[in-house]
């Protein structure tokens, strides 16, 4: 009888520990990878008329990177440290996207800087945090790793071209899993479109050690005139990429006096970059303390104004002087 006993004792007890496993399961899901990834964007100054903000984020940028299942937060720029410092907790990843800023001094740069050092001490002991840069953010990691801006003029504005890509591509994080199909159209078909006037030249890298170490070139192009620059890279060590083309636009971006691939191979490589970087953020395990902290911070807060000109885009506007985004969030702690 007292055997019994124990034995129903000794299954009692599995059943309440298997129970509460189980509960354990569903309230923390036995995975590494998140599948609620935030990414942070850095807003820029508004370029002309302050009228309505001080700052902005196009939504291209947005709508990029939900359509690979992010969601968004803005990184206020004219901020302290300790708001960089609070919002890199809680995201899973950054992107510098796009545009025209100062990129030693400006607001754009201070915000980079002070995020760009804050994940390569976070990757040094082991949190994983990507970063990204397109155009004018793949120009602002080279100046933020070489600490001098070695970017030159180039004639490169509003041309759409197939990647160069380099030896050695295919073993990178950025390319090895891309399907064939792909890389055949990625390196055949003009669906990289390129719309900038300062490119890092493939010759320069080559003589720049901090920046020959620091990242791998996995393509190239050339200018109208004929100087050769580096178009897509990715770190050695860090999860840091930059690439000098514009993804986005071939899926969000409707100008008239652009020339962008809208077809449906270009919309293909733009998925596939999109779902790699949010695929990198998803390795974060950064979270929001609350999932109303999270709401609050989400882009979805910002004023959203329509621009009904020859470009045909949104913008989310900021104002220095308007503190929602940054009182709020100067004392989000990890949790």
């Amino acid at each position: 009888m007292t055997q019994i006993k124990n034995i129903l004792k000794i299954a009692t007890t599995l059943f309440i520990l298997c129970s509460t496993v189980l509960k354990l399961s569903f309230a923390f899901p036995l995975s590494s990878s998140n599948n609620r990834p935030i990414i942070g964007v850095l807003t820029e100054p508004t370029e002309g008329s302050q009228q309505l903000g001080q700052e902005y984020i196009h939504t291209t940028y947005v709508h990029y990177l939900e359509m690979a299942g992010a969601r968004v937060v803005p990184v206020r720029g004219k901020q302290p440290k300790e708001y960089y410092k609070a919002l890199f907790n809680n995201i899973n990843g950054v992107f510098f996207p796009g545009g025209a800023a100062d990129l030693m001094s400006g607001p754009y740069a201070q915000s980079g800087r002070y995020l760009y050092d804050l994940a390569i001490q976070a990757n040094d002991r082991g949190d994983y945090f990507p970063i990204w840069g397109t155009c004018l953010g793949l120009e602002l990691l080279t100046v933020l790793t070489a600490k001098k801006n070695y970017l030159k003029n180039t004639d490169t504005d509003n041309m759409t071209l197939p990647l160069r890509l380099e030896k050695g591509f295919d073993q990178s994080r950025l390319f090895k899993n891309m399907p064939v199909e792909l890389i055949k159209i990625i390196s055949t078909e003009p669906v990289t479109q390129n719309n900038h006037i300062w490119s890092l030249l493939t010759e320069d890298y080559k003589n720049i050690p901090v920046l020959n170490t620091f990242y791998q070139v996995l393509s190239t192009n050339v200018g109208r005139d004929n100087k050769e620059f580096v178009s897509t890279f990715e770190g050695f060590k860090y999860p840091f990429y930059g690439v000098q083309w514009h993804p986005e636009k071939n899926v969000f971006f409707w100008p008239n006096n652009q020339v962008i691939n809208h077809d449906s191979n270009a919309i293909k490589v733009s998925q596939y970059f999109a779902n790699f970087f949010v695929d990198e953020a998803r390795k974060s395990s950064h979270h929001f303390n609350s999932s109303d902290t999270e709401a609050r911070a989400v882009i979805e807060n910002a004023l959203r104004v329509f621009v009904p000109n020859f470009n045909v885009y949104e913008d989310y506007l900021f104002n220095y002087t308007n503190n929602y985004f940054t009182n709020k969030f100067s004392v989000i702690s990890h949790g």
